[in-house]
């Protein structure tokens, strides 16, 4: 009966034994649903919610990536808008001759030109950032708790208006005021624009960076749950592989005194 509860205890050492290699070989404590049930779900809940805030983190990223190529547009769109008129107010003067303010016309047309080449072309993923397409009048960064939107801004239709006015009229006699008025309109609608895509950008950032903290509270909250303590680990893996040492050497001398017995009884 002795042996047999030795041999029992040696089990019971090794399987522990056995446990704490799992234990360091995984650098987790619950490897199984049976190590600590309740540790694991709630171990199993912050993990889904770290993924939802690392989604939401990706897609705050992007949305700034957005708004910065969007900001970029609208300021290279705002110089255009300054040199025109710059050049308009050089026109519309009787110091400049006809044959100069027809060459400003000119020049104007292809700066237009540009105005609505960026309107076209200042994209992200495909979409359009500052000219409304068909499908899409708004633009909408989502995360799990919060959508951000900022409308489209319809540069694209400015730079028609300004084309079409531009093209009609005759520097020489035409009313050159009327399309600095124009685009002294779209310089303010450029700037709204600006504005919006402005405050937008600092609303992500700041939510990208509430995220961030949120993130790292919770890698924190289920480390404490699951990551073992690899010194004590380790020491306790030590002591047990000594006792399981220790209870092979005294069940095999139990086992030899056992026999020796059988022997002088036989």
């Amino acid at each position: 009966m002795e042996v047999n509860s030795l041999n029992s205890n040696i089990n019971s050492v090794n399987n522990a034994q056995n446990s704490s290699l799992e234990r360091i070989s995984t650098g987790s404590k619950i490897n199984q649903a049976s190590d600590d049930a309740s540790s694991l779900a709630i171990s199993d809940a912050l993990r889904l919610q770290r993924s939802d805030l690392s989604q939401s983190l990706q897609n705050l990223n992007e949305g700034i990536a957005l708004t910065r190529i969007a900001t970029d547009g609208l300021q290279s769109q705002q110089e255009i808008l300054e040199n025109i008129k710059q050049k308009l107010l050089q026109a519309n003067t009787d110091t400049t001759s006809a044959e100069g303010k027809e060459s400003i016309k000119q020049e104007v047309i292809k700066l237009s030109d540009q105005f609505k080449s960026i309107s076209e072309s200042t994209r992200y993923g495909g979409q359009q950032l500052i000219t409304p397409d068909s499908a899409n009048t708004t633009l909408d960064i989502s995360t799990a708790d919060d959508t951000f939107s900022i409308d489209i801004p319809n540069t694209g239709q400015i730079a028609n208006e300004l084309s079409t006015l531009i093209g009609t009229t005759d520097f020489g006699t035409g009313d050159i005021g009327a399309i600095l008025d124009r685009v002294d309109l779209a310089s303010t609608q450029v700037s709204d624009a600006l504005t919006d895509f402005g405050s937008t950008e600092n609303q992500l950032e700041s939510s990208a960076r509430n995220s961030i903290t949120a993130e790292v509270s919770i890698a924190r909250a289920n480390s404490s749950l699951t990551d073992i303590d690899f010194g004590k680990e380790i020491t306790d893996f030590s002591k047990a592989n000594i006792l399981t040492q220790i209870g092979y050497l005294v069940s095999t001398q139990a086992n030899a005194a056992q026999e020796q017995n059988l022997k002088l009884l036989v």
